[in-house]
């Protein structure tokens, strides 16, 4: 698991790329590197509930390589568990989803189960990268507008932690 390079093509790789290379503030990316998307992704997919197919409608193509996994092994893995574990997308018991998240990648028996397992997984990394490419760049043309975008993200973010909803701030705010 997250040992080899992994390439993602069509639109998914598109958005990827954009998302590292295009959405920059003052010369520096959001992202710095495809597996910080990948990752975040993940956790955006498995947040939004978003899953997606993998996409072949174009060439492009953007590759996550070996080395790049090898250094956040242990944030995939821990992510990979999470989706395992929380996703409710199947249905499936509580026990098989423990067995999805730590027993099918260690028992050599279990390969077609690791790799239907990480194709769940990959299908929520592909609808997160669309989610972040939307909260990221719907609307926005210049720096101040991804600067104004993405403060807007993380402040709404901030406040659903501390419990805030955004539907109790807009009560607040028409009442």
């Amino acid at each position: 698991m997250f040992e080899m390079d992994y390439a993602l093509v069509g639109k998914h790789a598109t958005y990827l790329k954009y998302l590292v290379n295009e959405v920059q503030i003052n010369g520096q990316g959001i992202f710095e590197r495809y597996i910080d998307v990948y990752m975040n992704a993940a956790v955006y997919g498995l947040l939004y509930n978003r899953t997606a197919k993998r996409d072949t409608t174009s060439s492009d193509r953007a590759n996550i390589l070996a080395g790049a996994f090898n250094t956040c092994r242990n944030d995939c893995t821990l992510l990979y568990r999470l989706i395992m574990l929380l996703e409710q997308s199947t249905d499936v018991t509580p026990e098989e989803r423990v067995n999805r998240a730590f027993r099918h990648d260690a028992d050599e028996h279990e390969k077609d189960k690791l790799k239907a397992n990480m194709d769940l997984f990959h299908s929520y990394v592909f609808g997160g990268i669309e989610v972040m490419h939307e909260k990221y760049t719907d609307g926005c043309t210049t720096q101040d507008d991804y600067l104004e975008k993405i403060y807007s993200l993380m402040n709404d973010f901030k406040e659903e932690i501390q419990g805030i909803s955004f539907e109790d701030k807009l009560s607040q705010l028409i009442g």
